[in-house]
C-alpha cells in the first residue's frame, strides 16, 4: 500500500511540475542590479508555483538589443525557438519592434483589472506610462528608471553659506562664485559645474527652457517641434558657461572630478549616486537638488527601460508574464527594487510603503528623486531616436569647440531629426 501511495505521489509531482507555465525574460542588470531582479523574480517563483519566471541576463543593452532584433529577424522567417516572453526595452527599441507587430498590447490586460486599472490611471507617473504608450496603445510597463538631479558638494556650498540653484540665473550665479584658482598659480583648480558634451547634458538644459525636440502626432509618425528661439537661447547660455571657464566640459562621467573636488556640481541620474559617493568618500558628502530651471520647476529626462511582452508566445504564457508585471509593479515590490538599486520608484503611492518610509526617514535623495517624477519630461521614442541621439551628440560637441555657430548647429540638429525620422517612416509632413 505504502509503494502504491509513493507512485501516486511521484505521479502528481511529475504533473504538476509539467503543468508550469515557462516564461523568459531578457534583461541587460548585471552585478547587484541582477541580483536584486533574481531576488525578486524568486519569490514570484514561489509565491506562484504554477508558473516559473527565468530571468536570462544576455549582456549589456547593447547585447540585449542585438539578440532581440536577430531574434525577430528569425521569427519573420519562421524559427519558433528561442524566443522570450518578456523583455526590457528602450522606448525607441519597442518602436523598431512594433514594425514586426511582435510586441503585444497590454490595454485588455490593464482594462480588465480593476484594481490595476485605479492604480494604472491614479498612482503610476504620466511622464512613466507616456514612455510605453503610441497613441492610446500600451505596450510596456515602466521598470528601471532614473531622473536627473543637480548632484552638489554640501560641504562646499555650507561653506559659502549658498542654496542649491533653482534657476538658470542661479545656476550661472552658484558656478561663477565656486569656480576658483585655489592655489593662485593663474590656473583654475575648481569649476562650479562639471558637464559632459553629449546630448543628455543637452536635454538638461533644453528642457530647463521647456522646449523639446519632438512630439507624437499619432500612426508612428513625430513632428519636430525644437523651438528656433529657445534653443538658440540655450546653446548660447552653454557655451558661455564654458568660455567664462566656469564650468568644466568632457566626455567622461564627472564623478571622478567630483570627489576630487575638481567640479563643484554636476547634473546626473540618480543611478549614479554610488559612483559618487565612492569617489568623495572620505573628502567630502553627496548631495542632491532639484534640476535648476527657467520657471524654478525641475524639468528631467527620464532615462532607463521598461519591460513588454511579446505576442508569440501561447496565451498561456501571455496570461502568466501578466501576473509577472503586476508583481513586478506591486508597491512593495517597487520600493524593494529602488532601496535596493537607487532607482527611482515608478508610482506615486510607494510612499505609503513602511519599507520606503524608513529609507527615507534619514535622507531626502531618495524624495527628492521622487517628485521630480511629477514635472519631468518624456523622452524621444521613435526607432530613429538611437541614431539622432548619436548624430546630435556630434553636433553639440562641435559647437561646444567651435566647430560651429549656433545658428548653424541649430539648422544641422533640425536636419538630423528630419533626415532620421524620414529614414524610418517616422516623419510627419
Amino acid at each position: 500500500m505504502k509503494k502504491v501511495v509513493s507512485i501516486l505521489f511521484t505521479v502528481l509531482l511529475v504533473s504538476f511540475a509539467f503543468s508550469q507555465v515557462e516564461i523568459e525574460f531578457w534583461h541587460g542588470m548585471g552585478g547587484q542590479l541582477g541580483e536584486t531582479l533574481n531576488s525578486l523574480v524568486d519569490t514570484f517563483n514561489r509565491e506562484n508555483p504554477d508558473v516559473h519566471v527565468s530571468a536570462i541576463y544576455v549582456g549589456n543593452y547593447s547585447a540585449l538589443n542585438q539578440k532581440l532584433l536577430s531574434t525577430i529577424t528569425a521569427y519573420s522567417q519562421g524559427s519558433t525557438t528561442d524566443l522570450p516572453t518578456l523583455s526590457q526595452a528602450y522606448g525607441n527599441w519597442t518602436a523598431m519592434y512594433l514594425f514586426s507587430d511582435v510586441v503585444q498590447p497590454l490595454n485588455g490586460y490593464i482594462e480588465k483589472d480593476p484594481e490595476f486599472k485605479e492604480a494604472w490611471d491614479n498612482q503610476i507617473f504620466p511622464v512613466l506610462k507616456d514612455l510605453v504608450t503610441w497613441g492610446d496603445t500600451v505596450y510596456g510597463i515602466p521598470f528601471n528608471k532614473s531622473v536627473y538631479v543637480y548632484y552638489y558638494n554640501p560641504d562646499l556650498f555650507d561653506l559659502f553659506g549658498i542654496d542649491p540653484p533653482k534657476t538658470m540665473d542661479e545656476l550661472w550665479e552658484v558656478s561663477e562664485l565656486l569656480t576658483m584658482d585655489l592655489d593662485m598659480d593663474g590656473e583654475t583648480d575648481q569649476y562650479g559645474l562639471g558637464a559632459r558634451n553629449f546630448i543628455d547634458d543637452f536635454q538638461i538644459f533644453l528642457y530647463a527652457y521647456n522646449a523639446t525636440f519632438l512630439e507624437y502626432v499619432g500612426d508612428g509618425k513625430y513632428r519636430v517641434v525644437l523651438p528656433e528661439e529657445e534653443t538658440k537661447e540655450v546653446l548660447t547660455f552653454i557655451k558661455n558657461l564654458k568660455d567664462s571657464g566656469y564650468a568644466l566640459f568632457q566626455n567622461a562621467y564627472l564623478d571622478p572630478q567630483f570627489g576630487s573636488g575638481e567640479i563643484a556640481a554636476y547634473m546626473g541620474t540618480v543611478a549614479g549616486l554610488t559612483y559618487a559617493e565612492q569617489s568623495s568618500r572620505g573628502k567630502h558628502g553627496v548631495a542632491w537638488a532639484p534640476l535648476p530651471s527657467v520657471d524654478g520647476v525641475p524639468h528631467s529626462p527620464i532615462a532607463g527601460t521598461d519591460v513588454i511582452m511579446f505576442n508569440w508566445v501561447s496565451q498561456e504564457q501571455k496570461d502568466a508574464a501578466w501576473r509577472f508585471l503586476k508583481f513586478l509593479m506591486d508597491p512593495v515590490n517597487v520600493a524593494y527594487w529602488s532601496i535596493n538599486t537607487g532607482y527611482v520608484p515608478i508610482r506615486r503611492d510607494v510612499e505609503e510603503v513602511p519599507q520606503w518610509q524608513a529609507y527615507t526617514a534619514t535622507d531626502d535623495k531618495p524624495s527628492i528623486a521622487l517628485n521630480e517624477l511629477e514635472t519631468a519630461i518624456p523622452d524621444p521614442k521613435p526607432a530613429a531616436w538611437n541614431d539622432i541621439r548619436n548624430d546630435i551628440s556630434t553636433l553639440f560637441a562641435n559647437f561646444l569647440n567651435d566647430m560651429a555657430t549656433v545658428d548653424e548647429t541649430y539648422d544641422a540638429i533640425v536636419n538630423t531629426l528630419e533626415t532620421g525620422l524620414k529614414e524610418t517612416g517616422e516623419y510627419a509632413e
